[in-house]
């Protein structure tokens, strides 16, 4: 198994379970409200831990309880914690709305929102997966050469991610299946083209998920779909993460671009299933 560095958010979630959908300008009911560690750092992280990778974690938590409390978390799942610092501040939930069919909603401070990453600690490992909001394009630039970088397709316009292979979702990124450009692809034109602009002549693949749509494949051939497993979910936040840590599994075993999609797809089905089974989503208890 391989060794990742993983950049990216370690979040408190307070999941909000409410009684019926939402909408704007409705009075709606709500049966729990939890605290749990999250964010797409720690999400697939963990998920890679489960599947037997070593993680090292490059993340930024407030040096208060709930902060040591997802210290702790992490130190428990097995996380290397080289990567992790401490900032002054309290830490401040993301809100995390769940209807009853599963779809998330999420609310989340600008302060986490605003954050760059100019760093990444010198390690040897053999990929490096970034999923941050804003970043230093030479951070992934001046890795050892042989690394492997996969990152999220950034959601702000004008900033770059030189890696090999870019992962977005279509709600997430701005990304409208129809053609239209709402955001920072365009799918009725040419995407790998466009996504070379963001990624650089190394990138090898776009991936785009699509909720329960198939996953949509683009590199210097054309474009494929992959149908992804079925299943039925109380909580679909986090599926994306799992969703990268499965491909990145796939990556590390050599296995082409559908064969990662059909294997990720297939990781993700079985957390949406049973999220304990990757590993435990008890409530977070601050530190005191």
């Amino acid at each position: 198994m391989g060794h990742i560095l993983v950049a990216g958010s370690v979040n408190v979630d307070r999941l909000w379970r409410l009684d019926a959908p939402l909408r704007g300008g409705a009075r709606l009911t709500y049966h729990s409200a939890t605290l749990r560690c999250g964010g797409g750092g720690f999400t697939t992280g963990a998920a890679l831990l489960a599947l037997g990778h070593a993680v090292t974690i490059v993340a930024t938590l407030a040096d208060d309880g709930l902060g040591r409390a997802c210290f702790d978390r992490l130190a428990t799942l097995g996380f290397d914690l080289s990567g992790v610092r401490f900032a002054g501040g309290r830490t401040t939930p993301l809100d995390i709305f769940i209807d009853p069919s599963g779809e998330r909603t999420v609310l989340a401070p600008r302060t986490t929102e605003a954050r760059r990453l100019v760093h990444l600690p010198r390690l040897p490992a053999e990929l490096v997966y970034v999923n941050v909001r804003r970043m230093e394009p030479a951070v992934l630039a001046g890795l050892a050469p042989g690394t492997r970088r996969v990152a999220q397709v950034p959601l702000e316009p004008g900033e770059q991610r030189p890696a090999d292979v870019l992962i977005g979702a279509v709600p997430d990124g701005g990304i409208d299946l129809g053609g239209i450009d709402i955001g920072r692809i365009d799918l009725g034109g040419d995407a790998f083209a466009q996504a070379r602009r963001i990624a650089g002549p190394s990138l090898a693949t776009l991936v785009l998920t699509d909720g329960a749509r198939p996953v949509q494949l683009f590199d210097s051939a054309g474009r494929s779909s992959v149908e992804v497993a079925a299943v039925t979910a109380a909580d679909t936040t986090g599926a994306g993460d799992v969703f990268a840590a499965g491909y990145i599994d796939a990556l590390l075993r050599e296995e082409p671009a559908a064969e990662a999609a059909r294997h990720a797809s297939a990781v993700a089905a079985r957390f949406l299933t049973d999220r304990d089974a990757f590993w435990s989503q008890a409530p977070l208890e601050p530190n005191t």
